[in-house]
């Protein structure tokens, strides 16, 4: 019986080893996509012919997105050409490590298994692949969520050990948390209710009590005059705009839930499954740990880091809807944590648990090559639409809709800039309710360029500019679009 139950073990881990390695080596196949809208403005604000001084005045401080990734690579473009294949080389390269370093930093009283379930989920998660190569702060903030994540479990381990940290590794906690707190907002939050439990933890054992205040508190102190530089620029913005400010307000609550968990999770079998697993295993750990559930950290931590991220994004709600599901992205690697100790609680108990892990591998597998992001090569359709605007047949000069772009003139400068050769004589001018009439006025009619096509935007425009498009606009990849427009007619005057 024995041999049988180690044979199925050890089938199991080699599917899962294939499965798992073929998802991590799928980050590295679609490093020559198009850059998405987002993407070009991470490249905007990286590139070293406009200088890191113009980035950080023009273009940095005048968003409210955190500066780290931007920083990092636009080191890296001092190294190598500003092309999508080296953009999403370095996003790539930052997402694998994410894989490495949770085997290398998982608390060393794990068994192996736990440890390859981890780095297994890790590994075969498809939005971490497909998101994975993304020119955004995505994989690094996976990445450093990870790291603290982990030393947090194993600064918890020493504690219930008695074993006080000793500095360096406290150092090491607090640095991958500062980095992190400048990565991504909410990974600024699941830091900061890491560094929370570590206390409680700290206190509860009488140990280490003074690092885990002390430093929380000086990464906190780092981190604010960010955040409420961040809070002035957002209680600035009119809530009830139809600006790009607040273009997710169009999503119903529950809708936008239920696209976060297919977003992270798959598809509605994988979710339906998920809900069963979790319900089962935490029946399981309860009943098997009863009051020493608390040291159980592997499952207390990530626990707390999902449920308090909730409720303070519930409370930030009230002001601004953050509910969207990207990013929900640095909060992944503390689910996958605790379905990791989970699998292998139940694993432990009825080995036939086991084969949960290549299923949802499988499961991942499908549903990644279903996405736009892999099957469509020019995502956004910007490259294709300056390919037109500058070929022998385009027109001479282009009208921009900026209105709802969303980020820093400078910054739409040299994202538009990006895809129009030096010698091309296109001349490219903002949409304004000044010049509008540029658009029909001319003979042929200048075009006018939006970059984030949607019918909401393009109602807006209308009425904004006083213009009605000339029939269907033309459209480049899933959101760009080229279209004519004529005067709107004036309104009729009440008698």
């Amino acid at each position: 019986m024995k041999k049988i139950s180690n044979i199925f073990i050890l089938t199991v881990i080699l599917a899962s080893s294939l499965m798992g390695g073929y998802m991590f080596v799928c980050r590295f196949l679609h490093l020559t996509n198009g850059f998405q809208y987002d993407e070009l403005y991470s490249v905007a604000t990286a590139t070293p012919a406009v200088g890191l001084a113009s980035i950080w005045k023009d273009m940095l401080l005048q968003d409210i997105n955190l500066p780290l990734f931007n920083i990092l690579f636009y080191g890296w473009n001092l190294l190598f050409p500003i092309t999508p294949f080296y953009a999403h080389l370095f996003s790539a390269l930052l997402g694998a490590l994410a894989v490495l370093v949770a085997i290398k930093l998982a608390p060393k009283s794990w068994p192996k298994l736990q440890v390859f379930i981890l780095a297994a989920l890790m590994s075969g998660n498809f939005i971490l692949v497909a998101y994975g190569t993304n020119v955004r702060s995505y994989s690094l903030s996976v990445l450093l969520a990870t790291c603290f994540t982990l030393l947090a479990l194993r600064l918890i381990e020493q504690i219930q050990q008695y074993h006080c940290p000793n500095w360096k590794n406290w150092l090491v906690f607090f640095v991958a948390g500062f980095l992190g707190a400048y990565s991504h907002y909410f990974c600024a939050a699941v830091f900061f209710i890491a560094a929370l439990v570590v206390f409680l933890y700290a206190c509860f054992y009488r140990c280490g009590r003074a690092w885990s205040f002390w430093g929380t508190a000086v990464v906190f102190a780092l981190w604010l005059p960010w955040a409420l530089f961040a809070l002035g620029v957002m209680g600035g913005a009119d809530p009830t705009a139809s600006g790009a400010t607040d273009w997710w307000y169009h999503t119903p609550f529950m809708l936008a839930t239920w696209g976060i968990f297919i977003f992270l999770f798959g598809p509605s079998w994988i979710l339906y499954g998920l809900v069963i697993f979790f319900t089962t295993a935490g029946v399981s750990a309860i009943s098997t740990f009863k009051w020493k559930l608390f040291k159980q950290a592997e499952i207390i931590l990530p626990l707390a880091q999902v449920v308090l991220l909730c409720a303070v994004l519930a409370l930030v709600g009230m002001r601004f809807n953050l509910w969207m599901d990207r990013y929900f992205l640095p909060l992944l690697p503390s689910m996958l944590i605790l379905l990791a100790s989970l699998l292998y609680h139940l694993q432990s108990r009825h080995k036939i648990f086991l084969v949960l892990l290549p299923i949802l591998l499988f499961g991942w597998i499908q549903f990644y090559w279903n996405m736009d992001y892999v099957r469509a090569r020019e995502y956004t359709g910007l490259q294709e639409a300056f390919d037109y605007l500058t070929g022998p047949q385009g027109p001479q000069q282009v009208l921009v809709e900026r209105q709802n772009v969303g980020y820093p003139s400078k910054a739409l400068d040299v994202m538009l800039a990006y895809y129009v050769p030096k010698d091309s004589p296109l001349k490219i001018m903002t949409l304004s309710p000044e010049n509008a009439s540029m658009a029909w006025e001319s003979s042929p009619k200048i075009p006018i360029l939006m970059m984030l096509c949607s019918q909401v935007h393009l109602i807006y425009t209308s009425i904004e500019m006083r213009l009605e498009e000339d029939g269907r606009p033309r459209v480049f990849g899933t959101d760009t679009c080229l279209f004519t427009a004529h005067a709107m007619p004036p309104r009729n005057k009440k008698k």
